[in-house]
């Protein structure tokens, strides 16, 4: 009798035992594969905010510059950067121009200024020659609305420090002032592409990257 109830007893309670050793490895499973989980949907979400972070900020451009006063020409670099050194006490923003000028050949031309329109390049022209700091055979051309993009800065010191280095090559270049901080560099005034192509040459050969684009 004795032996009848203790084998009751042991088979009442095995299902419970059994149930809660199944329900342990259940939870267990649960939680080892949460974390797997969450890594794998976080990933893309970090790989989007670095590449947004790494994205290059390009200047909205509301204002173009398509001319220039052109000061003089010559066909000897050296003697147009002297003649920007007797200049450049008296005037702001001045560079040089090496262009293609086909059948007349390459020269190099020291320009000042840039304007939006030709009436504030007129007015600026005329200004000038009554003061006596610019020769009367300045003047305006055509538009000339593309330059030699060398770079972008965060501040005009930056882009200045590189300006000074191409000095020592003969070539004046200009910054401008796209925003608050965004600054290009620049050279030259060009028409076209092909008036350009000798610069571009130019700078290539001594390891900048340079492009044509509007000013």
């Amino acid at each position: 009798m004795k032996r009848c109830v203790l084998i009751c007893a042991l088979f009442l309670m095995a299902p419970p035992l059994w149930a809660g050793y199944d329900l342990s490895n259940t939870v267990t499973r649960e939680i080892h594969r949460g974390p797997v989980i969450e890594e794998v949907q976080d990933e893309p979400l970090k790989q989007q905010t670095s590449e947004k972070a790494m994205a290059p900020v390009s200047p909205a451009k509301t204002v173009y510059y398509p001319y220039t006063i052109h000061l003089s020409s010559w066909q000897d670099p050296k003697e147009a950067c002297r003649q920007i050194e007797k200049m450049q006490s008296k005037l702001d923003m001045l560079f040089i121009t090496k262009i293609d000028l086909g059948a007349s050949g390459v020269w190099h031309r020291v320009d000042h200024g840039i304007f939006p329109t030709i009436k504030d390049a007129v007015a600026r022209l005329r200004e000038l020659k009554a003061r006596d700091v610019i020769d009367k055979g300045a003047f305006v051309g055509g538009q000339v609305p593309y330059a030699i993009e060398l770079g972008t800065y965060e501040s005009v010191q930056e882009a200045n420090d590189d300006a000074r280095e191409l000095k020592d090559q003969d070539m004046v270049p200009y910054v401008i002032r796209e925003q608050d901080t965004v600054f290009r560099l620049l050279l030259g005034s060009y028409p076209d592409e092909k008036s350009a192509a000798p610069a571009m040459e130019d700078l290539k050969a001594l390891g900048f990257d340079p492009t044509l684009k509007k000013r």
